[in-house]
């Protein structure tokens, strides 16, 4: 029997693109403010984006890297945090695999890439 409450892990990719693929966890209805993927990357996210309506949190299950967010350039590695308010242009570089919640949940619709 399958529980309600606990979500595997999804088979297929759901996004493979710019340099990234995504899992999208869907929480069968028991919530609806925020959005679950699991990323992974082999050298980074190819486009600088800037996201209308999400705030991005990611956090970091394996490699290093670096975010770009409004120009500042940070290292993030196995265990952090990072957090991309909305409205701010972002990229990151590396290999990592990692985490990621949005709040509200992403739609392409809300995404401008430069």
């Amino acid at each position: 029997m399958t529980s309600p409450h606990v979500v595997k892990e999804p088979t297929p990719w759901s996004i493979d693109r710019a340099g990234i693929r995504g899992k999208l966890f869907t929480a069968q209805g028991l919530i609806t403010r925020t959005e679950h993927l699991l990323i992974e990357t082999e050298n980074g996210h190819t486009t600088t984006i800037v996201e209308r309506e999400s705030d991005f949190i990611y956090y970091i299950l394996e490699g290093a890297g670096q975010f770009v967010i409004d120009g500042v350039s940070e290292s993030c590695s196995q265990g952090d945090l990072v957090v991309v308010p909305r409205g701010l242009p972002f990229t990151y570089r590396g290999r990592l695999r990692m985490f990621l919640t949005c709040s509200p949940p992403w739609d392409p619709a809300q995404e401008t890439t430069l």
